[in-house]
């Protein structure tokens, strides 16, 4: 890391430049870096992540022996291969000879970070840029998303969908999508031409797709990396985003990440690790260049499916404290170089590769596997095994439902001094989990409201509160903790599970039950799985969602 000159009080910070990127880092976070460097120089990460070294992970020689591709960090390669394929697509859709008429919009069925990426680099073309559709983004059982295309016939005849992975809850959305769309009054054929599959191949969402007559594009196996991988490429290809320079833009990068020094990437990672391992253990990503709206988002998620939960990640804007705690970091996205602890700069194509290829050295340091595959929950089961609620704060079909096992909550006799023991139960070093199993729409669902909550709770406990959406990223499930050099998230977690009942549901195909049963019991899977592994648990069910969350803020702001 080479030292800043030229500015008083820059002495401080050192700054790694590749092209348009840069990494900068200020004291203390400069120090906890250099402390890890010399080890991953001596260890050639940066090497044996260019040349896909297997024996880095665990997971990786796994999948070697037994002939399985996998997504590796910010490479570009397996995305470069299906530019073709893409184009052969779009050719058949958007043609002069396309019937009924060309696609209007994509919709996007899948989960993990690749899905968000795809969002990123949509996003990042801009609305009004020509020939870009809009991308709508289905991953969790939320009913809502599902229940605003249904209203609207005339553009699901305009729909085409990319389905990206291979999972039982990504399964469950297509077929609903899919029932939708004929009940739409959509042709077979034209059906099945507008679903697109994007998977590993022998995979069983890829032998549906055959046996349905629907286009595929293969895939490696997904991981916690794949933004440059067909699972974000292929639909936000589809969509008419410009794949091919974004594809240029992140291999321009790539040479500096296999340097022993000045490699941005390699730095990004030994702050991030170095930091944990110095006993700052939640960053807060900050800063939001206009241009790439979606990215801190993303590299939430990122750092989280990598590192497997040793690095608590809060993005700024809400669910932060007041006073900031000596565990907390700072890393903004084009932000304030002498002012903010780290920064990092440069366009989505090179912060795409910098922050997955961080994420790696990260996981590296802490002992993490980011290979490893997601975790396969066990099937939805539908049950009636909510419980009776501890007590109902509210008018009938307006309440908010208290469901607790922890004695000194289940004592409260109203909300506001509920959230005052919850609060309470958030130690040093700890952060409140709220999982909001709702619409996480800003403006047509409840996601606004959440971030407002999860801002109020922040203020209540001093410490941060991160924000997730039933489905996309997991709560413990119930295993014993990982070893590792960091703590893994699961035993720095308050959960406060927010449910709530669904006024239009969205039916399943050959199912007696809608989406927003299996979403209700996801949650109350995830709650068991949290009280499993000794973690304090809250679920609040709203009888009205929009009344129960009004609720919800006025006893977190501590009115009565």
């Amino acid at each position: 890391m080479r030292p800043g000159h030229g500015t008083p009080g820059v002495a401080d910070h050192s700054s790694v430049v590749a092209g348009d990127a840069a990494v900068t880092a200020r004291r203390p976070l400069k120090d906890a870096a250099e402390r890890v460097l010399g080890r991953l120089w001596i260890d050639q990460v940066p090497v044996r992540l260019a040349s896909e070294d297997a024996m880095l992970w665990p997971s990786a020689a796994t999948a070697e022996v037994e002939g399985r591709r996998l997504c590796w960090p910010g490479q570009p390669g397996p995305g470069r291969a299906v530019l073709e394929r893409v184009a052969e697509l779009r050719r058949g859709l958007f043609g002069d000879a396309a019937e009924p008429g060309p696609p209007t919009r994509v919709v996007l069925v899948g989960r993990g970070t690749a899905v968000r990426a795809a969002e990123a680099v949509v996003r990042a073309a801009g609305p009004d840029a020509p020939g870009v559709l809009p991308l709508t983004v289905l991953d969790d059982l939320e009913p809502g998303p599902l229940t605003r295309l249904a209203a609207d016939p005339a553009g699901l005849a305009g729909t085409l969908v990319v389905v990206a992975g291979d999972d039982p809850v990504t399964d469950t959305l297509r077929r609903a999508l899919h029932a939708v769309m004929r009940d739409a009054g959509l042709a077979p054929d034209d059906l099945a031409r507008r679903f697109v599959t994007v998977a590993p191949a022998g995979s069983a969402a890829a032998k549906a797709a055959a046996e349905d007559g629907r286009p595929l594009v293969e895939a490696p196996a997904q991981t916690a990396f794949g933004a440059l991988s067909p699972y974000a490429l292929v639909p936000a290809a589809l969509a008419g985003a410009d794949a091919a320079a974004l594809l240029d833009g992140a291999s321009a990068v790539l040479p500096a990440l296999t340097r022993p020094e000045d490699n941005p990437g390699l730095v990004l990672g030994a702050i991030l690790g170095g930091a944990v391992r110095s006993g700052r253990g939640t960053l807060v990503l900050g800063g939001y260049p206009a241009a790439l709206p979606g990215l801190a988002g993303w590299a939430a998620r990122l750092l989280d499916e990598a590192t497997g939960g040793r690095l608590t990640t809060v993005v700024q804007g809400g669910g932060l404290p007041l006073v900031p705690d000596p565990d907390l970091f700072l890393v903004t996205l084009d932000g304030r170089p002498h002012q903010d602890d780290a920064t990092v700069s440069g366009p989505l194509a090179a912060q795409l590769v910098l922050w997955e290829y961080a994420a790696a050295v990260a996981a590296y340091l802490l002992g993490g596997d980011p290979l490893a595959p997601p975790p396969r929950r066990a099937p939805l089961t539908v049950d009636d095994g909510t419980g009776d609620p501890v007590f109902a704060d509210g008018d009938p079909g307006r309440a908010v439902e208290v469901h607790t096992t922890v004695p000194s909550l289940a004592e409260a006799p109203d909300l506001p001094r509920l959230l005052d023991g919850l609060a309470a139960l958030v130690g040093p070093g700890e952060h409140l989990a709220v999982v909001a199993y709702l619409d996480p729409d800003e403006t047509r669902g409840q996601g606004t409201q959440v971030r407002r909550l999860a801002a109020l709770l922040a203020a209540r406990c001093d410490r941060p509160v991160t924000v997730a959406w039933g489905g996309r990223r997991p709560v413990p499930d119930g295993s014993p903790a990982e070893s590792g050099a960091g703590n893994d998230q699961r035993d720095r977690g308050v959960y406060l599970l927010v449910t709530g009942n669904v006024v239009r549901d969205v039916p399943v195909p050959d199912r007696h039950h809608g989406l927003g049963m299996l979403q209700l019991a996801r949650a109350l899977g995830d709650a068991r799985a949290a009280r499993a592994d000794g973690r304090p648990v809250v679920r609040l069910h709203l009888e009205n969602r929009w009344a129960g969350l009004a609720r919800l803020l006025d006893a977190a702001r501590g009115e009565g």
